[in-house]
Parts: structure tokens; C-alpha cells; sequence
């Protein structure tokens, strides 16, 4: 991931635009649902630099006052919910420590005052926490460290501008896009914790962000750029959506789009792919794609979706679609809901993003991977307006502010999600 969309890598080459006005700055946030759901507290970051715990009365208990203020540093949960990453600022040296949520024990992990930290991951299995850093020199580079604190951060990779990565579904590997696309000598390649060569590497890569692992593991997706002949231009632009088998030669294309760069996100059940496309004309409907090919319009056709998250029983796909300017000509968007078979959409509200919302959702992809979004019962969603962190109830139609912090996130154990049915 970079400090940048890669929508800003490709502006000069397919001369995007983007529709829902400026994305930058920011943090995201949450919302919860009534009717007493598995999840009975969020997460949240600030006002005033904090992390709290707040429950269903909105009843604060804070863990830290020294969180970050930058764009781009912001909490990550385990797993299982029992720990919190997060990133505190002391001055000009940034600090990268883990909280237990039960013992209120601080693991110290990584700290720096020229290569501040941004972006972290966990391991599936709670082990590892992967992160970038904003290098003094060099771009950004990806790290790999014990979130036990037993050994120092390794530095896996650097690029000169973008970094987005997937862990391996049993913790073994990292998959890491390097550098943007193939037009930028960009790469996908898979590492491993205390190993120096890469395992796997295609070299490749058309215009997207998160590279994403099958179900079981055995293979990766990723969006390839066909080899073109002589400088590129907008007609030779085209992303290929496809599937890599771990250990054979053969990709296996899944979709095409010519003209547009693929973001696209895995169904935490399933490996069936959702996607929305950016090209000349902006923005494009959500689409779904099997593994045997086949590719439905989920959203209308005329939807701009800016950013999409999968519910975890991967039923329903919960998306965002610009929705003009307030009164005071603030950009406003709307939460819009279909399920995977494409039934009809249903609009669930339209509001006023706080920036660091609006931030957030500018690398949705990437975020998928550490917040939720979603109620564990997929019940509710949660997001931030300029006045304060909301729950929405899906059942009810209804919204409840929650908090007045600037980012949400429901504690609730990622396992525990996988193992619904």
C-alpha cells in the first residue's frame, strides 16, 4: 500500500476521475447494531489521540492517550479479538506496541524516528504482524515481526512507491504487490518470515491494490496486464483478473477489462471474487466472478462504486456509491446492500464521510484485510461522519451514533467470523 491510491499512479495514463471528490486524509469509522448482536463493543480512536473500548451505552474505557495522529496509522485488531496494534507518536520517534485487551500488558514492537510505521496486517493465526514503513529513503518498505515481541522487525521488501499485501490463510507466507504495475516494473511476490529469496514472483502486474489468497491457500489472485507493443496508452490498458495455482505455470484468467484498473476483495467463505473497475469514465458497477469464469452486475449499471466489504457469511455485499453534496457542499455517500446473487440493491442511507472515512475507503481493499466493518451476526455496519462514529442497523433501518471518535472497529475474533455458518 502507499501513501497514494494507485489511482493516482495511473491518472496520467487512463485520466481518472475521481467521482466522489478528494480522498485523503484519514481514519475510518464503525457502526453497531440493536437487537443485541454478537458484538457488544467497537474499538475507537480518538478524539484527542485516544483508544478506547466503547460498549453499547457508549460508555468509554481507554486503553491509550499517545495514538498517532498521522494518516494511515491506525489500530489493528487480532485475529481472535484478544490484542490490539497500534501506533503511538513520543515526540519525533513512532512506536509500534501491542495491547492485551484482558491484561492491559503493552508489547513493545518496532520504533523508529526516520521510518515511522503505517499499515499493519495481523497473521491469521495471531503470530505475526506485517506493516510498512514510510522509509527516509527508499519509498516504503514491508516488515514481518513477532507480535510476541521475541525477535526485531525484518524488513521483507521495499519499493519506491506502492506496497499492498495478503497473508497466507495458515500464516506461512506473505504476498506482497510491489511497485504498481507491470508499466512501473511492479511484481507480486511471496515471502516468508526469516527467509531472504522470494518463494514465488510474477512480474506482471496490470493496475490494482490487494492481491488476495484462495480459501485453502493453494492459490493466489491477482490482476495481470497483457504484454503490449511500444509505449502504453489507454487502448492497450487491460487488467486480467486471475488465479495462480501455487507451483504451476498456467494462470487461469477469470475476467477482463479493457481500459480500467480491477480493486477487488475475496468472499471471507468462498473464493468467489467481487469487483468494481476505474477507468476514463470513473467508477464502475460491483460486479461477481466464479471460479469458472462466469461475471454478474450485482450493483445497477450506472453505480459508481467507490468501495465495496463482504459480509463475513459472504451472503451480502454492503457498497458505497457517491450521492452528490449537502447543503453546506459537503460530499456525501450512500450505503447501498445486495446480496450475492444479485438481487435487488437496497439503499441503507446516505451521510456526510468524515475525512478520515473518506480516507479510509480510498484503500477499502487494503483495510478489509484489518478492520471489520461488518458485525460479526452481519447485522450491522459501521462508519464515521463529520460528527462522530455511527452503528447501522440493518434490520431496522435505523443509525445510532455511537462514539464521537474519528475511527471504529468491532472487537469481535475473526475466527469466531470464519466459523459461522
Amino acid at each position: 500500500m502507499a501513501a497514494r491510491r494507485i489511482l493516482l499512479t495511473i491518472i496520467g495514463l487512463l485520466s481518472v476521475v475521481i467521482l466522489i471528490g478528494s480522498l485523503s486524509a484519514g481514519v475510518v469509522a464503525f457502526l453497531l447494531i440493536t437487537n443485541r448482536p454478537v458484538d457488544q463493543k467497537l474499538l475507537v480512536l480518538g478524539p484527542n489521540r485516544r483508544l478506547a473500548i466503547v460498549d453499547r451505552q457508549g460508555v468509554a474505557q481507554v486503553l491509550a492517550d499517545d495514538a498517532s495522529p498521522e494518516l494511515f496509522r491506525y489500530p489493528a485488531l487480532a485475529p481472535d479479538g484478544s490484542r490490539v496494534a497500534y501506533i503511538s507518536q513520543q515526540g519525533n520517534t513512532s512506536v509500534l506496541r501491542v495491547i492485551h485487551l484482558q491484561s492491559g500488558t503493552r508489547t513493545e514492537l518496532y520504533r523508529s524516528t526516520t521510518n515511522p510505521p503505517l499499515y499493519m496486517v495481523w497473521s491469521p493465526d495471531g503470530r505475526y504482524l506485517s506493516f510498512l514503513s514510510n522509509r527516509s529513503v527508499g519509498g516504503l518498505g514491508v516488515h514481518i515481526v513477532p507480535t510476541d515481541g521475541s525477535r526485531d522487525a525484518e524488513l521483507v521488501s521495499v519499493s519506491p512507491s506502492s506496497l499492498y499485501v495478503a497473508w497466507q490463510p495458515n500464516s506461512s507466507s506473505l504476498l506482497v504487490h510491489i511497485g504498481g504495475s507491470v508499466f512501473e516494473d511492479g511484481r507480486v511476490i511471496t515471502v516468508q518470515p526469516g527467509r531472504q529469496q522470494p518463494i514465488h514472483e510474477v512480474s506482471d502486474p496490470g493496475f490494482f491494490q490487494v492481491p488476495a489468497w484462495s480459501v485453502d491457500g493453494e492459490s493466489f489472485f491477482y490482476v495481470a496486464q497483457p504484454p503490449i507493443e511500444g509505449p502504453p496508452t489507454v487502448d492497450k490498458v487491460e487488467s486480467v483478473l486471475t488465479r495462480v495455482k501455487v507451483g504451476e505455470m498456467q494462470p487461469q484468467v477469470l475476467a477482463r477489462e479493457p481500459m480500467a484498473a480491477i480493486i477487488f476483495g475475496r468472499s471471507p467463505q468462498s473464493d468467489e471474487i467481487a469487483y468494481t473497475t476505474v477507468g476514463p469514465d470513473g467508477f464502475g458497477p460491483l460486479k461477481l466472478v466464479t471460479l469458472d469464469g462466469s461475471v454478474r452486475t450485482l450493483s445497477a449499471t450506472d453505480d459508481d462504486v467507490v468501495a465495496f466489504f463482504w459480509s463475513p457469511d459472504g451472503q451480502q455485499i454492503a457498497y458505497l456509491t457517491p450521492a452528490g453534496r449537502s447543503a453546506n457542499g459537503l460530499t456525501q455517500l450512500r450505503w447501498q446492500l445486495v446480496g450475492r446473487e444479485g438481487n435487488n440493491p437496497r439503499t441503507l442511507t446516505t451521510f456526510t464521510p468524515s475525512q478520515e472515512f473518506l480516507a479510509q475507503i480510498n484503500f477499502f481493499d487494503a483495510y478489509a484485510l484489518s478492520f471489520d466493518l461488518w458485525s460479526s451476526d452481519g447485522h450491522a455496519l459501521v462508519y464515521g461522519t463529520n460528527d462522530g462514529v455511527y452503528v447501522f442497523d440493518i434490520r431496522r433501518g435505523t443509525a445510532v451514533q455511537r462514539s464521537d471518535g474519528v475511527l471504529g472497529m468491532w472487537i469481535g475474533g475473526r475466527e469466531e467470523i470464519g466459523n459461522r455458518k
